[in-house]
């Protein structure tokens, strides 16, 4: 593609510039680096089987002395950095010091010089446990009375703020006080209440979490790993911990990424890597098994919701209030206060009077974090349930209500934020639409009942920090983009070069990125809450606008015109005024001549180099003397929108569900690569259909009891629908700040599935579900209990 004329690549479907190398097997993971090393030490750790218990004693002098092992780890070693944070391995995965606050908390880790040696190894620690109480319900964890999740003694308080008025396990609240809420549920015509609650789910990737860590002579370490944020996470948490390392002895490269949807934005390996390369002078590999992955790595937060809506007989909603519990799991140090979950019940309806009170509470379960939608999948999944109760109350058409209650471009929410992008009313029509919803399903005599529904969605973006991009132009006028973006298969390399490709109006082909290496690339905080696109996106276009200007420069220069006459595209600079009207940019770099001064002007080899630097507006208090009422114009930094359809088959005879037909629709503002963002679209759903109807923690006796692909079920091809019935459309309304309008999307599309396949459930057998996920077992239940009902 030559022509300057076709180098718009924006709206394109570009194919991947990584489906070859990883089509072919040819891609690097982070395991693929191992074989580099020839004096390979792996870590291996010893995990709780506790949820909660003192550790009285740890006995390691049999596991140091077997051959190959060349060090052994517990917490109470008095040269740990953090041995005085009694807590810091619920964050980092570093050895329990005093006690244990989960049944998967590491406990003891040995390096040594083979994988065998050091289970062996463990297998020889002995440790000395007293049992505490503990506690695994989160609703259970609240109050003053509640079990507390660390010991009293220690003197512990849950999250950052002291300890909280509403009990021992609770990090944080958020109060959100908006109009007459009292007054609104006076007038309201109709009342419709309940209590919803979405369980504990693991992201499930298929690559395990894992770093390799060499020993540098002066002292540094280099890290290898495929986590996230390799500036932002990584190497600030690093440094933080060990503050014999500074900043030019830490060096972290990302290879090719399998996957996180959350999972890998804490700092789970790096630390112990770290400090077991730090100690051994060696290179070490430390990589989580699977169980550790469901066991010690974090899930999602889990999310208690009860909630209240009043309407109008039009089906105006005029009232809301809601209480919500967010579960952190064993977190003590922490932000949370519930305002992420909760976040998803102000983003898609304008109700006019709010009264939320969220909550975040420890419990001693596994480490919660971001998980794809941030818990707006979890609060979401108790609004648009309730909104069809709400509906049928008022013998309302759950798309008429939904768009008739549905926020405006240009309005403001529960917040007092003004929305600038919403294209949800498209996206609900769309799906309506597509799955025929005011065409009745057909029945039979047979077990199997069937039954259409669909909910929307809404989904904050977090105005998280900053993003650089440098823009090379080399001297034969090609392109090359730095950036430190986490690349975890979305596709973002892609989306990226197309944008650079555009700016320039230059073939792709002449793009190239580089990635990932804190020693090369410039700062990036890290992928999460759909940033990459927006964040790094509109880096990357400064730093190319940036590399521009400095090629119209120097033609100006060439021809003794101002650089406003000139412009750059299909690697040439044009040139308006001047009798010389083309220059090609490589004949700009002037190689290295002996008699001429080249203090100015390009010169060959070395390339332009563009400078972009992009930070959403930081967000606006919504605490402290003058917020009383939580609210502020800017908590959030815009916001994704989704809506799901489906129809469903439900066996009246054992609970099973079946998705025969599915439309999923994103307002992805305007898409800069369609068929990424479809791929974005079809992993989401599959991934909801898991998190909805089938993959959740079971807890026994305070453990996991799931902890392996065989028991903790995940959605295979056997749960999709046929090709022909798996339908997605992308219906866009464009961001105004976005780069090329675009805005970021995949975590959206988890959110409607969950309650549109709770409305089919019910359109099919008459039972609304009231927890998530809805497995085989407890619609059986539901059944039974209608069925028991009705025999009264």
């Amino acid at each position: 593609m030559s022509d300057c004329e076709n180098t718009n690549y924006i709206g394109k479907s570009v194919q991947r510039v990584d489906a070859f190398e990883k089509a072919t097997g040819k891609a690097k993971y982070f395991e693929d680096y191992q074989i580099q090393y020839r004096d390979l030490l792996h870590v291996k750790v010893l995990r709780s089987p506790h949820a909660h218990a003192k550790i009285i004693s740890i006995d390691v002098s049999a596991a140091e002395a077997l051959p190959g092992v060349i060090t052994v780890v517990k917490g109470s070693d008095t040269d740990i950095p953090w041995s005085d944070l009694p807590y810091a391995s619920a964050y980092y995965g570093n050895p329990a010091r005093y006690e244990v606050i989960w049944a998967g908390q590491a406990v003891v880790a040995v390096a040594a010089e083979s994988i065998e040696i050091a289970e062996e190894a463990l297998e020889l620690v002995k440790v000395e446990y007293e049992m505490l109480p503990y506690v695994t319900d989160q609703r259970l964890a609240m109050g003053v009375d509640a079990i507390p999740v660390t010991s009293p003694e220690l003197e512990i308080a849950a999250g950052y703020g002291g300890p909280q008025p509403e009990g021992p396990n609770v990090m944080g609240s958020y109060k959100l006080r908006h109009g007459d809420v009292d007054k609104a549920f006076e007038e309201a015509d109709v009342i419709v209440e309940e209590e919803y609650q979405a369980g504990k789910k693991s992201t499930s990737q298929i690559e395990c979490n894992g770093s390799i860590v060499e020993y540098q002579q002066d002292g540094g370490v280099k890290i290898i790993t495929n986590g996230c944020g390799v500036h932002g996470v990584i190497k600030n948490h690093i440094l933080t911990m060990y503050p014999q390392l500074t900043s030019s002895k830490v060096r972290v490269i990302q290879p090719v990424t399998g996957g996180s949807f959350g999972n890998r934005l804490f700092p789970l390996v790096e630390p112990l890597a770290v400090l077991m390369a730090l100690r051994t002078k060696r290179t070490v590999s430390y990589v989580l098994t699977r169980k550790e992955m469901y066991t010690s790595s974090p899930s999602n937060w889990p999310v208690y919701t009860k909630l209240k809506l009043g309407a109008k007989k039009d089906g105006t909603i005029i009232a809301e209030k809601l209480e919500l519990v967010e579960d952190a799991g064993a977190q003590i140090r922490g932000y949370f206060d519930g305002r992420l979950s909760s976040s998803g019940l102000m983003c898609v309806y304008n109700i006019p009077n709010v009264h939320c009170d969220s909550y975040a509470v420890s419990t001693n379960t596994v480490p919660c974090a971001p998980y794809r939608g941030l818990g707006c999948a979890e609060s979401e999944w108790a609004m648009e349930n309730l909104l069809d109760v709400l509906a049928e109350k008022l013998d309302m058409d759950p798309l008429e209500i939904r768009l008739k209650n549905m926020i405006k471009n240009g309005e403001t929410n529960a917040y007092g934020e003004k929305v600038t992008s919403i294209g949800l009313g498209k996206c609900l029509k769309a799906v309506a639409d597509g799955i025929k919803i005011d065409e009745p399903c057909q029945q039979d005599d047979g077990p199997w009942k069937y039954g259409k529904g669909i909910a929307a969605a809404g989904k904050q973006n977090t105005p998280l920090g900053r993003a650089e991009a440098d823009c090379l132009v080399h001297s034969d006028g090609s392109i090359e983009i730095l950036v430190s973006c986490d690349e975890q298969g979305m596709g973002v390399q892609s989306a990226l070069r197309q944008m650079a490709a555009t700016e320039f109006k230059i073939d792709i082909a002449r793009v190239k990125m580089t990635r990932a290496d804190t020693a090369i690339t410039p700062f990036d905080n890290f992928g999460a809450s759909s940033r990459t696109t927006y964040t790094t996106g509109n880096a990357v276009i400064i730093a190319c606008q940036d590399a521009i200007d400095q090629l119209k420069e120097a033609a100006g220069r060439e021809v003794g015109l101002a650089k406003k006459q000139i412009t750059i595209k299909d690697g040439k600079a044009y040139i308006v005024g001047s009798n010389t009207e083309v220059i090609d940019i490589a004949d700009l770099f002037k190689p290295f001549d002996f008699f001429t001064q080249q203090t100015w002007g390009l010169l060959k080899g070395t390339p332009v180099r563009g400078r972009g630097v992009f930070c959403p507006a930081p967000a606006v208090p919504w605490f402290g003397p003058g917020h009383e009422d939580g609210r502020t114009p800017r908590m959030w930094n815009w916001y994704q929108f989704s809506a799901f359809g489906a129809e469903v088959a439900v066996n009246e005879e054992t609970g099973q569900i079946k998705i025969l037909k599915l439309m999923s629709t994103a307002d992805s503002g305007n898409p800069i690569n369609p068929k990424l963002v479809e791929g974005q679209i079809d992993g989401g759903v599959i991934m909801a259909l898991g998190f909805s109807i089938m993959d959740h923690h079971m807890y026994q006796d305070g453990k996991m009891m799931n902890p392996n692909m065989s028991d903790y079920r995940l959605p295979t091809t056997l749960e999709t629908p046929l090709q022909k019935n798996f339908m997605r459309a992308i219906l866009p309304d464009p961001l105004p700040d976005g780069p090329f309008n675009a805005k970021g999307m995949a975590e959206s599309i988890m959110i409607p599935v969950g309650p549109a396949i709770a409305s089919a459930i019910y359109q099919a057998i008459g039972v609304r579900p009231t927890e998530m996920p809805m497995t085989a077992e407890s619609i059986l239940k539901l059944i039974k209990d209608k069925e028991a009902n009705n025999a009264k």
